[in-house]
């Protein structure tokens, strides 16, 4: 009977800890990334966007929010675009997961794309997952 439960228990910890060690090694400021609905919404628009696309207000971004959201983010096969709200605010640097380097760009809707000398990932914050995707 406690089987079921000691399986349950191994499989989030397996879950909740992606990697072993996280470092930030290089953090830029938060910038906007403005697609083509985004440029033709006026200068007003943008202007807000702007304001309010900095570490200050964007919680995500502090550095220690960044390593809790690749301690527990899920890994996807694709970039998964379709299942996270696409914000024009992001967060560009460099994070060490384990031991290689990665750049990265976390998007304030929950996902990030890492780039390594040979291969891209592609992680997903689950508590954000469909909350404008599909």
């Amino acid at each position: 009977m406690k089987i079921p439960y000691i399986i349950l228990g191994l499989c989030l910890f397996v879950y909740a800890d992606n990697f072993k060690g996280i470092t930030i090694v290089e953090l830029d400021q938060p910038s906007v990334k403005l697609g083509k609905a985004d440029k033709e919404s006026g200068e007003s628009y943008i202007n807000a966007i702007k304001e309010t696309c900095n570490a200050e207000i964007v919680q995500y971004f502090h550095k220690a929010n960044i390593i809790k959201f690749f301690k527990q983010a899920k890994e996807y096969s694709h970039i998964p675009v379709a299942q996270y709200c696409t914000y024009p605010c992001v967060i560009t640097g460099k994070v060490k997961l384990d031991s290689i380097t990665y750049d990265f760009e976390l998007n304030e809707g929950g996902y990030a794309v890492l780039k390594g000398k040979n291969e891209e990932r592609y992680f997903g914050d689950e508590a954000l997952y469909g909350e404008c995707g599909i």
